[in-house]
């Protein structure tokens, strides 16, 4: 498996966040979290990153271009160990390039893509993995087909063509599979017309909400952020939605102007004032936007065994049962 296509330009986003200001009541206690990770070839290197952080990652990240099945590895190694999958459905040519009207949110509602969605379904029907499935992440940033400021779309009719997947994908996936609904913590560009609340979809077609979001560091012009100026606003505005189980779909830090250790631990205490969350998954990888590795160092293993050891410790579902 190879490392997903970054072509994002975050810079506009993490500025944004940096100015963000929010604070919620603290709850009295905090549920337990799902743990993952995105990295390359998992099957090959989770048990690496065991050996640093210890036990405990429960869901495995992979990104899906359209008409592509989920790796076969994968799926092996999330049934063998009873981990749960997070499949991103990325509708386009496999390049994060927003000028694609091939794959514009029009094809995606009218059913171009339904054969290969249907194929996909099937599979993860008959895999016996437990999947959540985040189809087209990110729709209030510019950088993908599917984005709902580009390629002539619309927020509206991300919302048709996320209500057609889930008709489509729903029947054929069976019990297993749950859907995530994850925008970006701060739209690109920041106005009312691609606010975070136009892509929502609505709440019979979604099991799971959340958002990805990264801190850059001091890099660029840019500031160190941390997690909870990063994601609290978010997390409000998408409560007030529909107040459903949270997940931090995708993050990491880097060390740039900051103790990325101390970024990573503070992710533990987050359902302070996120009662609702869920999950959080580490984006385990160095790239050209950041390197955003979460064993790089014996501090930072040390704080993903503080976010480790607020995992649910419940067991993994009965295969073919889902756990919500």
């Amino acid at each position: 498996m190879t490392v997903r296509r970054v072509g994002r330009s975050r810079a506009a986003l993490v500025a944004a966040a940096a100015l963000a200001v929010g604070a919620a009541a603290p709850a009295a206690a905090s549920a337990c979290l799902e743990v993952g990770v995105y990295r390359d070839a998992p099957a090959q290197t989770i048990d690496a990153l065991t050996r640093k952080v210890g036990p405990g990652v429960s869901v495995l990240s992979t990104y899906v271009t359209v008409g592509r099945p989920i790796d076969p590895a994968l799926l092996k190694l999330a049934r063998g160990r009873r981990l749960r999958v997070l499949v991103s459905w990325m509708p386009d040519a496999g390049r994060d390039n927003p000028n694609q009207p091939g794959y514009s949110l029009a094809a995606v509602a009218s059913g171009r893509f339904d054969r290969q969605l249907r194929t996909l379904a099937r599979q993860i029907k008959r895999s016996g993995v437990s999947v959540v499935f985040r189809p087209m992440p990110e729709p209030n940033t510019p950088w993908y087909a599917w984005s709902g400021t580009v390629n002539g779309n619309a927020p509206e009719r991300y919302v048709a063509a996320w209500r057609h997947v889930h008709a489509v994908v729903k029947p054929a996936a069976g019990r297993r599979i749950r859907f995530l609904w994850s925008p970006y913590a701060r739209s690109v560009p920041e106005t009312e017309a691609n606010a975070i609340s136009r892509y929502w979809p609505g709440p019979d077609v979604v099991d799971l909400e959340g958002v990805s979001g990264y801190n850059f560091g001091a890099q660029g012009g840019l500031s160190w952020v941390e997690p909870k100026l990063l994601f609290q606003d978010a997390y409000a505005e998408i409560q007030a939605l529909a107040p459903k189980p949270f997940w931090i779909a995708e993050t990491g830090s880097t060390a740039l102007g900051g103790s990325r250790a101390a970024w990573l631990r503070s992710l533990a205490t987050l359902g302070a004032t996120m009662p609702k969350l869920r999950g959080v998954v580490l984006y385990d990888i160095k790239e050209r936007t950041g390197d955003f590795r979460v064993s790089t160092s014996r501090a930072s293993a040390g704080a993903v065994r503080a976010v480790l050891a607020r995992r649910c410790t419940t067991g993994a579902p009965a295969r073919g049962r889902p756990r919500r």
